[in-house]
């Protein structure tokens, strides 16, 4: 893990609240991990590292000061990682992820063999060479339709995570979690989830866990 000073290089708006960020500088890191970026109250916010236009770069969905922060304001940002463990697989994965996790798509794109389906709930504003779903009743057909794979990997909201677990029941699905935390290195344990092995947490056990693995009462 190292301490962080990035420099944004530009913003790209994905839909009505979510941008694609890019930096200046590229991190060494594995598909899967994030990184911990401070705004100027010093909360530290996770955000799942990746790339675009061959750029390390994060998705960021503005919920308030802080990541709207980020998106308009920030020229330098103060973070720390790479966090969390890697993720890597053989064999013909499914990713189907929100527009927050874009970046990481294209991670996992450079190591793995990946088709992606993105689900949002507003349209976006910018083409994207994956397959694309905008609003509930065109995820559900789409994700209905889609072929075999030998694994698969959610990363998106609670609910999509929920209908994507009830749908793919008994193949191999991955969740990759969000959870909030303050420290990102297993110190504040803001992030425990519960799992069928006991309490975990999504910085240092995840953040991706197999949806087996998960307590999803």
């Amino acid at each position: 893990m190292e301490r962080l000073l990035l420099t944004k290089k530009k913003t790209i708006r994905v839909n009505e609240d979510t941008w694609i960020v890019l930096f200046e500088e590229r991190i060494d890191f594995s598909p899967g991990q994030f990184v911990m970026l401070e705004t100027p109250k010093l909360v530290r916010k996770p955000f799942v590292l990746g790339y675009w236009e061959d750029h390390t770069a994060i998705s960021v969905q503005v919920k308030g000061k802080g990541t709207k922060w980020i998106v308009e304001e920030a020229e330098k940002i103060k973070g720390h990682g790479p966090l969390g463990n890697g993720f890597e697989k053989p064999g013909k994965g499914l990713l189907i992820i929100s527009p927050t996790c874009l970046t990481m798509a294209e991670a996992l794109r450079k190591k793995m063999n990946v088709d992606v389906l993105v689900g949002s709930r507003t349209p976006f504003q910018i083409p994207l060479e994956h397959e694309t779903a905008v609003g509930d009743e065109e995820f559900l057909r789409k994700l209905s339709s889609t072929g075999e794979y030998d694994w698969y990997l959610v990363s998106g909201s609670r609910g999509m995570e929920k209908v994507c677990w009830e749908h793919l029941r008994g193949k191999e699905v991955y969740f990759s979690l969000e959870e909030y935390m303050g420290c990102g290195i297993g110190a504040c344990k803001s992030c425990a989830v519960f799992t069928k092995e006991g309490v975990k947490h999504v910085c240092t056990d995840g953040p991706i866990f197999r949806g087996d693995e998960l307590c999803w009462s």
